[in-house]
């Protein structure tokens, strides 16, 4: 079964200062392969020193199977004003064509529209991402057109409406254990 559990800090910290571990609170971590990379780990830890009352946001979570950290994913920041936030996802690469980006996508959306001010996520990927652009397709984002980003160039932009999500579940709240530390969804 695959589950998201939301990093804490010094999970965080150990995977900077000691990124040969193996495992990390119980958790096992793939040998040889980054579960995130480490500019991305270095901002998040510096955001959610300089954002600490928005951490539900800032704080990535675990892709976890059956305790294997397969990747990353998580809120890239608060919400706008408009109520759009922006994901983003990654899986180690001997994990990847497996399903489970698809299955973290859908769990994360659930739990991003499960907040009230949440009217759209918003996810990029470069153009020939295919793999990437079918995750979101599977999990109802619309593409919308394309823009310039400084970093990688042209990116293609997806959309999912709060508005695009006819289940009746989807919004019901999370179990969640602990003050947001660890976020446990069945999938």
């Amino acid at each position: 079964m695959l589950t998201l559990h939301q990093a804490t800090s010094s999970q965080l910290s150990a995977l900077l200062e000691q990124p040969e571990y193996s495992e990390i609170d119980r958790l096992l971590l793939p040998k040889g392969e980054e579960v995130a990379p480490r500019f991305w780990i270095e901002f998040v830890n510096d955001q959610l020193n300089q954002d600490p009352k928005n951490s539900f946001w800032w704080f990535p979570r675990s892709i976890v199977v059956d305790r294997l950290i397969v990747g990353t994913i998580g809120f890239k920041s608060p919400p706008d004003s408009n109520g759009s936030v922006e994901i983003g996802y990654g899986i180690v690469p001997s994990q990847q064509g497996q399903g489970f980006a698809t299955q973290a996508v859908d769990l994360l959306v659930k739990e991003g529209f499960s907040k009230a001010e949440i009217q759209t996520i918003v996810a990029y990927t470069v153009p020939m991402n295919s793999a990437s652009g079918k995750v979101l397709e599977k999990n109802q984002f619309m593409r919308d057109g394309s823009k310039i980003n400084p970093e990688d160039g042209e990116v293609w932009v997806w959309r999912r409406a709060r508005s695009q999500d006819n289940n009746p579940l989807a919004h019901r709240p999370l179990r969640v254990t602990g003050c947001d530390a660890e976020v446990v969804c069945g999938g």
